[in-house]
């Protein structure tokens, strides 16, 4: 069987070994797009706890009241009609129910992501892994309240990892780089994170070595063959497949298009710097209040965050930049970054419901999507290759993968 993967970030590449494994005919096609991928700017984070959709009950309270003390870490690039009817959905899909049955199907998939990293680094694959836990660090009570709501949210869905309640005293002897005055927080002992590039490389060399052809090449199409087959047009050639994998990120929502079926996705960008500077912290830190992400690498410490709803940004924003630096300064004590290594954007593949899309689209049988991971793609890379496994065998999505249907769209995902 012939297996082309469109996408060569962590989701593309962690398919296309996971496939060349059980012995398919694999071909990865990339880069699937001009620009951007998310992989390479993200904070790095594998972590569970973090699998609550965004679109959460009281969400449009929390918003307003963040916009109104100018705190918002969220923004847009103008407002089509397209991106009026995703944002519609995103606040229909925060009832609580939804949110419950969201935040339980990502735990599900994520069930033994943390397992399978430690498992690449076992079979030999080079790449920087922390197994340091995450500290959720709050400058206010409102915030401390966050972080205990979300720790218990994620307890009763079946998040059965280790976590302590600190008060600003722990706070400070767990993490002596943190800024005195913060409220308290809560250290998630089981988390992880790695070095996304790194991790993305060793990625790529594996699949190579387990005999994935790599095509360096921008995918424009997907149509369909005789004999029920599948064609992938790229810049370069056409490359027949038995299944086809679409893993491209943002960009899926264009290859989908090319079929006739629509993928309610928007481009969540994401912007991140690297840098090194004083007293560094020695965790990674979820800043609640400013939402940044801060993780220290062997390199240097990298600050991500932003969330730039709309067209996609294909540069830095050294605006946007700025504004996460500026968010993250009142909760540490002398780290700020005085020598730059590195500066991302990245493109967060965004659904309303804050869920993956992964599975086969409508009509177009043996055509699999396996995007929309939004911020959780390192944690849900692991699962997401098993299910798209799965489903390349067995057509019919797994009992984990069902949530993750595109047909959960409903007047958005027809041909």
């Amino acid at each position: 069987m012939r297996v082309v993967v469109a996408g060569t970030g962590v989701i593309g590449l962690w398919c296309a070994r996971d496939l060349a494994s059980a012995g398919a005919d694999v071909v990865v096609v990339g880069p699937s797009a001009q620009a951007a991928p998310s992989t390479p700017a993200s904070a790095g984070w594998v972590v569970p706890l973090l699998s609550a959709p965004l679109s959460a009950p009281g969400l449009v309270r929390h918003v307003a009241g963040q916009v109104l003390r100018r705190e918002a870490a969220f923004s847009f690039r103008g407002m089509s009609p397209d991106l009026a009817r995703w944002m519609w959905s995103f606040v229909r899909s925060g009832t609580t129910p939804r949110f419950q049955r969201g935040l339980r199907a990502t735990l599900g998939l994520a069930a033994d992501c943390q397992e399978q990293f430690h498992a690449l680094r076992a079979e030999g694959l080079d790449f920087e892994l922390r197994p340091t836990g995450l500290l959720m660090v709050a400058r206010t009570a409102e915030g401390a309240h966050e972080a205990h709501d979300l720790v218990e949210n994620s307890a009763r869905a079946g998040y059965d990892g280790k976590s302590d309640h600190l008060d600003p005293t722990e706070l400070l002897e767990l993490e002596p780089a943190l800024a005195r005055g913060l409220a308290g927080g809560v250290y998630a002992r089981d988390e992880l994170h790695v070095h996304p590039g790194q991790l993305n490389d060793a990625l790529l060399r594996d699949a190579i070595a387990k005999g994935v052809l790599v095509r360096d090449a921008v995918v424009d199409s997907v149509v369909p063959a005789t004999g029920g087959r599948w064609t992938v047009v790229t810049s370069q050639e056409r490359l027949e497949a038995d299944k086809v994998v679409i893993a491209a990120g943002y960009w899926s929502r264009q290859l989908a298009a090319s079929l006739g079926v629509t993928l309610p996705i928007q481009s969540g960008a994401g912007f991140s710097v690297t840098a090194t500077g004083p007293r560094p912290p020695a965790l990674p830190l979820k800043l609640l209040e400013a939402n940044v992400a801060v993780t220290p690498f062997d390199g240097g410490v990298r600050l991500a965050g932003r969330f730039v709803l709309g067209p996609p940004p294909l540069n830095v924003s050294r605006r946007q930049i700025a504004k996460i630096v500026a968010a993250a300064r009142p909760y540490l004590r002398e780290w700020q970054p005085t020598h730059v290594s590195a500066e991302h954007v990245g493109l967060r593949p965004a659904t309303p419901d804050s869920l993956p899309i992964i599975g086969e689209l409508p009509g177009c049988p043996g055509v699999i999507a396996a995007t929309g991971h939004g911020m959780l793609g390192l944690t849900l890379a692991p699962g997401t290759a098993a299910e798209i496994l799965h489903q390349v065998h067995n057509r019919a999505p797994s009992a984990v993968g069902a949530a993750f249907a595109v047909g959960r769209f409903r007047g958005g995902s027809g041909r």
